[in-house]
Formats: C-alpha cells, sequence, structure tokens
C-alpha cells in the first residue's frame, strides 16, 4: 500500500543533499544567494522530514535519510567539486545502502 510519508521523505532527502552540497558555495554565508538557498533547503528539508516521522517510524525514515543523504552529497561532490571517493568509500556507501534495504525488507519496526 502507498505510504504519503515516503514522498515527505523523499522531499526531505532531496533537500538536505541541496543545502548540504551547496554549503560550500556559500563562502563562509558571504554570498547572500547561495546562503538563502541552504537556509531555504533545510528549513523545507526539516519540515518534510518531520511531516513524514507522522507516517513512518522514525528508525525507518532517519536511516532512510542519512543514508541516501550520504550517497546524494556524494554524488553532488563529484559533480560541483571533482570529488571521487576512493574504494573504501564505495564499500562504505555499499554498506550504508545494504543497511537500509535491509532495515526496510526485514525489520518489524
Amino acid at each position: 500500500m502507498f505510504n504519503v510519508g515516503f514522498l515527505w521523505l523523499a522531499l526531505s532527502i532531496c533537500s538536505e543533499i541541496t543545502g548540504t552540497s551547496y554549503i560550500k558555495k556559500t563562502n563562509n554565508f558571504r554570498n547572500p544567494a547561495m546562503s538563502a538557498l541552504v537556509i531555504g533547503a533545510y528549513s523545507l528539508c526539516y519540515f518534510a522530514l518531520t511531516k513524514a516521522m507522522g507516517y513512518i517510524p522514525v528508525g525507518i525514515a532517519y536511516s532512510l535519510w542519512c543514508g541516501f543523504g550520504i550517497i546524494g552529497v556524494t554524488i553532488f561532490s563529484m559533480i560541483l567539486y571533482k570529488q571521487k571517493p576512493d574504494f573504501p568509500a564505495m564499500i562504505a556507501m555499499g554498506l550504508i545502502i545494504s543497511g537500509g534495504v535491509i532495515m526496510n525488507v526485514f525489520s518489524q519496526m
């Protein structure tokens, strides 16, 4: 059955990835446009995360939020800042993904 909480969670994850990815571009909050983007993204992120947790158990929501956030920020940092994850980072992200899958498929939370 469809759970609207996952839409709120997706919005939260996307806005968290945006906010985190653009922090560096705020130039220590001296760039007003990027600063406004980051503050707006984080505000939307936590609003949407709060809504998501009204439908999804906290442990599930937070584990997915963290896991997808880490992977999303890594992908954006590759694009925006030309940062390349090394082999241990790739293994760690694989573990994060597998942990999220295991928690969602097998957990009774």
